[in-house]
């Protein structure tokens, strides 16, 4: 098992992308770069989203969509985390 971070096994990326993307190319670094730069401006896009009632809804499903695919990549490490996460999109809205 290969490790990244800390050895204390909380850094460790999940079987289906160690085996489908263990040796990344220079084409796969600039795609996960592009994907963290998406997430990153997605991030803050949202709230300022949930502000205004037009777009609160579009931003609460897209915020929910965000980190249930974050919560796949890591799933152990980010499952608290997006479940809180996608609770405040909803409380945002009520």
């Amino acid at each position: 098992m290969r490790r990244y971070g800390c050895h204390c096994g909380l850094n460790v990326d999940p079987a289906v992308v160690r085996r489908r993307w263990g040796n990344l190319t220079e084409s796969n670094i600039r795609t996960w770069r592009l994907a963290a730069a998406a997430a990153i401006t997605a991030e803050l896009a949202l709230p300022p989203a949930l502000l205004v009632p037009e777009s609160a809804p579009y931003a609460v499903v897209a915020g929910i969509g965000m980190h249930a695919a974050f919560t796949c990549l890591k799933p152990r490490q980010l499952i608290t985390f997006s479940g809180l996460t996608t609770s405040t999109y909803t409380a945002f809205v009520s």
